[in-house]
């Protein structure tokens, strides 16, 4: 089986590709940067260009088409509205969500040839809304959207379509949050920690090998989008 995991090199990404190895795939981590991930495929892949959307898809083909496609490179770059530049708002659509579904467009073409086949999207918590982070909410939110919607269009030719929507987790990009921040976010946690691209890569797992669940959003959390996400 193949699978093709954007952002591969990041840190979801690599906890992702890791247990998709361990599970038996052959991986093609497709990033802007080379992924060291032990027993992948590496792959140069800018999501937002067409050249090199195409150019990923190829390489999958040539080892024998994609089997399972993770749309989980993103961009995290966000201002209050009154803040927020048109050009961040373009970057923050294309990367999030234009990209993964022209990625799902290309390789929709061949899981229905084959019958089968299965996409997991990476969303985000952030899709039930976040305070100042409009434009990355609203690119995840689309993606969520968007799920549901291909999961209706593309079931009849074997093809599953899901989401995961993590909450915080430890990965290089929450490294830099001020104490402060931190502290507030992991009190609001039910399950007191964070969540780690292994918590994430779980439910990627799960959703890849569940042929009879489509079009669902599973929000990996630790709880706190069940109520109040505040806390002092």
């Amino acid at each position: 089986m193949i699978a093709l995991v954007t952002g591969g090199a990041g840190g979801i990404g690599r906890g992702i590709c890791a247990r998709l190895v361990a599970d038996g795939y052959t991986v093609i981590a497709a990033d802007l940067s080379r992924s060291d991930v032990r027993d992948t495929e590496p792959q140069v892949l800018d999501v937002a260009d067409p050249d090199s959307r195409r150019a990923a898809v190829a390489r999958a083909d040539e080892l024998g088409g994609v089997d399972l496609l993770v749309n989980c490179a993103g961009a995290l770059q966000d201002a209050r509205i009154t803040k927020l530049e048109p050009a961040v708002f373009r970057r923050l659509m294309e990367i999030n969500l234009l990209g993964p579904l022209a990625l799902t467009r290309l390789v929709a073409v061949g899981m229905a040839a084959r019958g089968r086949g299965s996409i997991v999207n990476i969303a985000s918590r952030a899709w039930l809304g976040t305070f100042g982070s409009t434009a990355y909410s609203t690119a995840k939110g689309g993606l969520v959207g968007a799920t549901r919607s291909l999961a209706l269009e593309l079931g009849r030719c074997g093809i599953t379509v899901n989401a995961v929507a993590p909450g915080f987790v430890d990965t290089p990009m929450t490294e830099g949050l001020p104490a402060e921040i931190r502290r507030r976010t992991l009190a609001a946690i039910p399950v007191g920690r964070a969540g780690t691209p292994e918590d994430v890569a779980d439910a990627v797992a799960f959703l890849a090998g569940a042929g009879y669940v489509t079009g669902q959003v599973l929000v990996a959390c630790g709880g706190r989008s069940i109520g109040d996400p505040y806390a002092v």
